[in-house]
């Protein structure tokens, strides 16, 4: 009897550089299921349309990137706890004619940090950026039960919108959410910098001003959610610390969660950063 191939997808604009494919086959191997994971280039005005399209011709469930996060949140007939919060899905599962979300920016963020050595618990964490990428590790990083997370962003208002929005949640967790703008003194002390915004894909400066790094404690680490080539803001970190990082662990990790949703397997994670570095 022919066995069943279990088809996935991975959706963005523009999606030729998505190392999904590579990731979740890799996985698969693992446990010697047969899958079929493609990447198609959706326009976000087809959205839907093309989501309906891939369930009618049998995939199983869908990654989602940028910039179609916010429309796979709008689409889903159930939502988990996380993407709720976060108004973000990066994962969906088809079930029942029911179209499920969930996200694991979050968790691909604190695993790769756990990972790495890094720990968030009781420590200040400086999170750059008020976009679609920090609202999505938001919700983990403040699980994490760290003793601050400062909020900045260069258009201000939206890093108060953002403390204003998660204030109820970092309170029930113990955890203080403060904004400062990007002229702060040098009182600060930070344990962890994290940039979560694109702006390496449209300039090539550094996010945050020089001054910034200087309030990072000696022992401390700088994370940039991007991946694929150095950033500016992990050039300018170097500068002050080794311990710098970009975000190709994390990328693994939310696939492994997305693909321990859908086959309620758990993937062994440690080699595949290094086998995609070589490709």
């Amino acid at each position: 009897m022919k066995k069943e191939i279990k088809k996935f997808a991975v959706l963005g604009h523009p999606i030729a550089h998505s190392l999904s494919p590579k990731i979740h086959l890799l996985f698969a191997k693992e446990f010697a299921i047969d899958l079929e994971y493609k990447k198609f280039d959706i326009n976000p005005d087809n959205f839907f349309v093309n989501v309906k399209r891939l369930e009618a011709e049998g995939y199983q469930g869908l990654n989602i990137t940028l910039p179609l996060k916010i429309a796979a949140f709008a689409i889903c007939d159930q939502l988990s706890e996380r993407s709720s919060f976060c108004k973000s899905v990066n994962t969906i599962t088809f079930l029942d004619n029911n179209i499920i979300g969930d996200s694991t920016d979050g968790r691909g963020l604190l695993n790769d940090l756990s990972n790495k050595k890094i720990n968030t618990k009781g420590k200040n964490i400086f999170l750059v950026g008020a976009g679609g990428a920090a609202n999505g590790a938001i919700y983990d990083l403040i699980q994490s039960k760290p003793k601050k997370i400062f909020l900045t962003n260069r258009t201000f208002t939206k890093a108060i919108e953002m403390k204003k929005y998660w204030k109820s949640f970092a309170e029930k967790n113990q955890v203080t959410l403060e904004t400062i703008d990007l002229d702060f003194s040098n009182r600060l002390n930070f344990d962890l910098i994290i940039n979560a915004t694109s702006s390496s894909l449209t300039n090539q400066h550094s996010p945050l001003p020089e001054h910034a790094l200087h309030c990072l404690k000696d022992d401390g680490v700088c994370y940039d959610m991007m991946y694929g080539s150095q950033t500016p803001f992990m050039k300018e970190a170097y500068k002050k610390t080794d311990s710098v990082y970009d975000g190709l662990g994390m990328l693994v990790e939310q696939a492994a969660a997305s693909f321990n949703i859908w086959h309620q397997l758990a993937p062994a994670t440690e080699n595949i950063e290094a086998s995609l570095k070589n490709l």
